[in-house]
């Protein structure tokens, strides 16, 4: 594969992982809330990037509401900053959803924590390509879900991988996921190592490796997979393997990136895609990237 192919490769893999997902939960009649779309309509560039919401949950007490999206176009990456066109109310209107929207069917991507008071309506609108649309959070049972521990599946008792960027740092389980920060400077990779605890369930499949080109067709079976994006930020990132192997407990790759700003980069650690809608947990790496003054 050249290094040509391999952007457009990932998000084919990455658009498959949330949009099985998607498809197994309206099969199941789970109900996800998407804005008023045409599904069948698709074209290269101009269309809309719908928000959806998905569900929401609860843990220890705290009540989270979970969002993905679905970007129409076939090839436009459209991003859209936090403010009057990407905006979550009440409250601040940057509550960690994405600004950069690639293409395709994105699931699970952020989840946002719902004030105490349960008439505050939650509401996360995005305008995209000269058309807005805005999504609110229902509280109704039929979108609870049940993201931290798996139920009537083939895996009952499956719980989402355990996720750190630092061994003696603080570690996150679901959804809603965890924080950290990072530097860089321009044209220089980027070192991101994870670790990552799970269950084994659903387990792998001993001495059996899965290309990238095959991860779409075997969603279901191959248990704990590891994936890279960029989340937000001023331009594509290099990643050296947007997929890397959970090896002893450990994901490395690296991250090079063309241009200074502040980035967020999104990792995703997941073990199942089933309708229960479990199980897998996100973690967002902040980048600022400074020039390294090269000569021009």
């Amino acid at each position: 594969m050249n290094a040509c192919d391999a952007p457009r490769l990932r998000r084919i893999v990455l658009a498959a992982v949330f949009g099985l997902v998607v498809l197994l939960s309206v099969q199941e009649g789970l109900f996800a809330q998407i804005s008023s779309v045409r599904r069948d309509v698709r074209a290269a560039r101009g269309l809309v990037v719908s928000p959806v919401y998905e569900g929401w949950y609860e843990v220890d007490g705290t009540r989270y509401a979970l969002f993905g999206y679905y970007n129409q176009n076939t090839e436009q990456v459209v991003d859209v900053p936090i403010g009057p066109d990407n905006r979550i109310a009440p409250g601040d209107p940057d509550q960690g959803q994405p600004t950069r929207f690639l293409p395709g069917v994105f699931y699970g991507l952020f989840a946002v924590r719902l004030p105490k008071d349960e008439k505050a309506e939650v509401t996360w609108t995005l305008t995209a390509n000269g058309q807005t649309f805005s999504i609110p959070v229902l509280l109704d049972p039929l979108y609870l879900i049940s993201p931290q521990k798996e139920g009537g599946s083939g895996y009952p008792g499956n719980t989402p991988p355990i996720l750190k960027f630092d061994p003696p740092g603080p570690s996150a389980q679901g959804p809603h996921g965890i924080v950290v920060a990072r530097t860089a400077t321009v044209g220089q990779p980027l070192t991101l190592d994870v670790w990552v605890t799970d269950d084994n369930l659903p387990p792998r499949r001993p001495g059996t490796e899965v290309p990238l080109s095959a991860l779409s067709q075997h969603l279901g079976a191959w248990g704990l997979a590891f994936i890279w994006q960029v989340y937000r930020g001023p331009a594509a990132v290099q990643f050296g393997d947007a997929t890397p192997a959970v090896e002893q407990g450990k994901a490395q790759t690296t991250a090079t990136f063309s241009k200074p700003g502040e980035y967020m980069l999104h990792a995703l650690a997941i073990d199942s895609r089933t309708p229960t809608r479990c199980c897998w947990t996100n973690g967002y790496v902040k980048v600022s990237v400074r020039d390294g003054g090269a000569p021009r």
